[in-house]
């Protein structure tokens, strides 16, 4: 009985061409370098990860400052909406009417 034709296994293969045991080293070769370059790219991918996260936790001191500014201005913001357009009085300001004393009304004077 002859080999089936739609394989070619009965063609003498010629004396230069590469037999399996020259293949195996290259392709380990292959996988090696292929598995090098994903653990490589993964490494990068998570380094630059990384930075990320650890610039928007610790900022750099004016980008700091930045965002304490802007946050101060929202604090205001939302002090004049609830406080009925009021600024808020610094510790050291009196009221408008601290001479009188403290006893006495507004219709009445200390001093008599």
């Amino acid at each position: 009985m002859h080999k089936p034709t739609a394989f070619m296994t009965w063609l003498d293969k010629p004396a230069e061409a590469m037999t399996a045991s020259d293949v195996v080293p290259a392709a380990q070769w292959f996988v090696i370098i292929t598995l090098a370059t994903l653990f490589f790219l993964l490494g990068c991918f998570a380094t630059l990860m990384w930075v990320i996260w650890r610039r928007s936790v610790n900022p750099p001191p004016h980008v700091r400052l930045l965002m304490e500014m802007e946050e101060e201005a929202e604090r205001e913001a939302r002090a004049t909406a609830n406080g009925a357009g009021e600024k808020p009085a610094a510790p050291w300001e009196r009221d408008a009417d601290w001479w009188r004393g403290q006893g006495s009304s507004k219709g009445e004077g200390a001093a008599s």
